[in-house]
């Protein structure tokens, strides 16, 4: 006789998040827990650069952006049975109401960014962008240290649309903070680009449109 599976409660699920191995995040969405390791190189660096130019200012001579509260590493409910785990998170509130929240914060960021790594990639893009949407975050930054690319999304009645991708740019700038320019090439450590091999079919006369004209 088969038994049903008891599906764990929030608090079960809860209990295993903070009982994670130092370094490790752990966020809870659709019943499951998804953890996050430590961060690569790549990613504190991208990470660290993005953080700086919030809270201290562009390299470029650009003033923090006004009206804004920024928190690292933001546990946001979504619900009263889940939380995500923003990389960053930006809230139209003062910062000592932020501060002084619970946690989860029950507050909707404006705007998040999330940096990508390799284990939580699929998350990140699929079921966590989508909870996004549903918040009701108007703005999300996604960074990829290995492709070296930022891409800015902004919410189009639940939908991302993407507004643009920066690469090494000099000078650019993204929504909501267009007043705050960066060149993108500083939010990458040089030289990190993996590159993917290509598997080439062996040269053949004999393939498929191709003849040698005997």
């Amino acid at each position: 006789m088969r038994h049903a599976i008891v599906p764990a409660t929030f608090d079960e699920l809860l209990a295993k998040v903070r009982d994670l191995p130092e370094g490790y995040r752990g966020q809870i969405l659709d019943g499951n827990v998804h953890v996050s390791p430590p961060p690569s190189a790549a990613r504190a660096h991208t990470l660290a650069e993005i953080t700086a130019m919030l809270v201290a200012g562009s390299p470029l001579g650009d003033p923090v952006p006004e009206g804004w509260a920024f928190q690292s590493v933001a546990e946001i409910a979504c619900g009263e049975e889940a939380f995500l785990v923003a990389d960053v998170a930006g809230f139209r509130v003062g910062q000592r109401e932020i501060s002084g929240a619970c946690t989860p914060i029950r507050i909707a960021p404006v705007w998040v960014c999330e940096v990508l790594e390799d284990r939580t990639r699929h998350f990140t893009l699929t079921a966590k962008r989508r909870a996004y949407a549903e918040l009701g975050v108007a703005h999300l930054w996604i960074a990829d240290p290995e492709a070296q690319v930022l891409d800015v999304f902004v919410n189009q009645r639940g939908k991302w649309l993407l507004h643009g991708s920066l690469g090494d740019e000099e000078g650019a700038s993204a929504p909501p903070f267009e007043g705050l320019r960066f060149d993108a090439g500083e939010l990458w450590i040089p030289g990190t680009v993996r590159l993917h091999a290509v598997s080439l079919p062996p040269p053949s006369s004999k393939r498929r449109g191709i003849h040698d004209g005997r």
